[in-house]
């Protein structure tokens, strides 16, 4: 019998053939059965040295970060120290770096005698290579490395024989990598969902599930996030009977880290506002309290203030935060000229100048974060000011539900089929 190349194999290669291909298969049900990692990169070399019987088998992955070759795991008589491992390989050195950058198998003889071998793998391992075979691992454009045997035992060079059957081992190792990197980033994934709804719970149970309401007060609220989480927030609460405090505000940035210091503001100014405080007193000590916890970089703007509705006054202090709109009962629309300082978390001990706004029965006060006025449609053109005081001045009910409805309408035809690039909150604070 011939093999592919024209030579006649033995009654010896044959066997060797045999015992070739029933590691092939070996490998083939770990692909199935093991999902662990490392447990399957361990059974890989163990078959590896064993089907083709070899002193040694190793394996080189290329990381996934910074594309270096490593040698990852090695196994045989004299594997490296569990504590040398990983060994990096200088891009393009060894054996390994070379069938890595042509993606084509190498056969060695006597190792030590090819300028291509890379003896300092030796000096870090302990092992003294004779011969070896190295296959490249990839799938399609993705390198995963190079497997390798060495030191065939009772004899003192590999053939052409164990390059072909290695060769198919290759490619089985390397789809069984392949295969538990991908199941492992599923996993990854569908565990990142069930964090990120754990989060968003989270997140929304700082906000209030139900807005106070009097024979006097009429408060009506719209949060819409970007994405799952977000860095908006507002609240209402009541401290005294007839004394209201609010505040709405932006954490700079997107995502986990501008949620978690949402969430640790809000508790903050939860514990710090007390019957009787000014807004502007009560925005101060949160701001100091954010300077001296919050991380470099972020910070929030706000507004901050008190509605005592009895009297008709909103008090309010703006830590870099646009001030509101006032939607006068006889469709009026104002924007109050307002005092503000800088956001919150940059600099401590600011003084916060603090506004007041007369409220008649009919008014409504609306407090709004920068993703209404700047929702983007396809054109990048923004939402506007100027339609929002467009859209307040039309007749509406007497409560400010109907015309925060009419604004998150008229927001999402604008933007179209264009996501939201910012989170948005409105706040609706009028008389009856």
């Amino acid at each position: 019998m011939e093999d592919r190349s024209g030579t006649t194999l033995t009654d010896k290669d044959l066997e060797r053939s045999v015992t070739l291909y029933k590691g092939l298969l070996e490998v083939s049900r770990l692909i199935s059965s093991i999902t662990d990692m490392d447990e399957l990169l361990a059974a890989i070399l163990d078959v590896a040295r064993r089907v083709m019987a070899a002193e040694a088998s190793s394996l080189f992955l290329v990381d996934e970060k910074t594309g270096d070759l490593e040698l990852t795991i090695a196994r045989g008589k004299r594997p490296a120290a569990a504590a040398s491992l990983p060994i990096k390989v200088p891009r393009g050195k060894g054996i390994a770096g070379w069938v890595r950058q042509r993606r084509q198998s190498l056969l060695v003889e006597h190792a030590y005698d090819d300028p291509r071998f890379y003896p300092e793998m030796d000096r870090s391992t302990g092992f003294i290579t004779r011969s070896l075979i190295a296959v490249p691992l990839f799938q399609d454009a993705q390198d995963i490395g190079v497997l390798e045997v060495l030191n065939p035992l009772g004899k003192p060079a590999f053939d052409d024989l164990d390059l072909e059957g290695f060769q198919a081992y290759g490619d089985l190792v390397a789809t069984s990598i392949q295969k538990l990197r991908l199941i492992k980033r599923e996993g990854e994934r569908r565990q990142w969902e069930k964090d990120l709804v754990l989060a968003t719970e989270i997140q929304h149970s700082f906000l209030p599930d139900v807005l106070p309401s009097t024979e006097l007060l009429s408060l009506a609220a719209h949060y819409r996030p970007a994405k799952d989480i977000a860095g908006d927030f507002y609240d209402v609460f009541e401290r005294d009977p007839g004394e209201f405090y609010f505040v709405v505000g932006d954490v700079s940035g997107k995502g986990v880290s501008a949620a978690l210091m949402m969430a640790q503001a809000l508790s903050m100014l939860r514990l710090i506002v007390h019957s009787g405080m000014s807004p502007g007193a009560a925005l101060a000590r949160w701001n100091g309290r954010i300077c001296r916890r919050t991380v470099r970089g972020m910070f929030i703007t706000a507004i901050l203030g008190r509605i005592r509705p009895e009297q008709g006054l909103l008090d309010f202090a703006a830590a870099g935060h646009v001030g509101p709109l006032l939607r006068q009962a006889n469709l009026e629309i104002r924007a109050p000229a307002i005092a503000a300082a800088p956001p919150l978390g940059i600099v401590s001990d600011l003084e916060f100048p603090v506004n007041q706004i007369k409220l008649l029965p009919g008014d409504q006060a609306i407090f709004y974060t920068d993703g209404l006025v700047e929702s983007f449609n396809a054109a990048r053109e923004p939402f506007s000011l100027d339609r929002v005081r467009a859209l307040l001045a039309r007749p509406y009910g007497r409560g400010g539900a109907e015309i925060l409805d009419a604004l998150m309408t008229e927001e999402a035809i604008h933007r179209g089929k264009v996501p939201p690039h910012d989170d948005l909150t409105i706040l609706a604070i009028g008389l009856k």
